[in-house]
């Protein structure tokens, strides 16, 4: 093999350590921001310190910045992963999860988040049988938006095969 080849793959296996870090960062914080938001959601809604006009303009200002997080954070995962697909069928399978996750997420955007923003607006109005019917399916379909990407994150995390956590002294 000449230089000019090893210097290629050099920089190859450069590109595919830093694609796998920042697919791996992406899918960690893509699961950080929605445990978040779930939790911040969920302590606004029952708190009595927060009427139903406060609650409703809370979750209009929160709702918009959840899915631009979530956006970025797969775009950036499903681009970075498939640069380093070829390291391992786990990288694939994290690819593939990470695929699923965000077409999930997309037609929750699409199908039930918009539609139960406008059942929100204006703020403090008594919640009607479709946003109660559609609030149901959000939660449902988030839940399994999430474990697409824990799934995921777990797969690109685990080790690549042939590496080793010890380190030459």
């Amino acid at each position: 093999m000449d230089s000019s080849q090893d210097d290629s793959s050099r920089i190859d296996s450069h590109i595919d350590r830093i694609a796998l870090v920042v697919m791996r960062l992406s899918l960690a914080g893509w699961v950080g921001a929605a445990l978040l938001f779930v939790a911040t959601s969920v302590a606004e809604q029952v708190s009595p310190g927060f009427d139903a006009v406060t609650r409703d303009r809370l979750a209009t200002i929160r709702f918009p910045w959840y899915y631009a997080a979530g956006t970025a954070s797969g775009t950036l995962a499903l681009a970075s992963g498939v640069l380093c697909r070829r390291l391992s069928g786990r990288i694939r399978l994290a690819l593939a999860a990470t695929a699923a996750a965000g077409v999930v997420f997309a037609l929750d955007y699409m199908w039930i988040y918009r539609p139960l923003q406008d059942l929100i607006l204006p703020p403090g109005q008594p919640r009607s049988a479709e946003f109660t019917r559609l609030h149901a399916w959000s939660r449902n379909v988030n839940m399994v938006h999430l474990l697409l990407i824990l799934f995921a994150a777990v797969q690109a995390a685990v080790p690549l095969p042939g590496t080793s956590s010890k380190r030459p002294a």
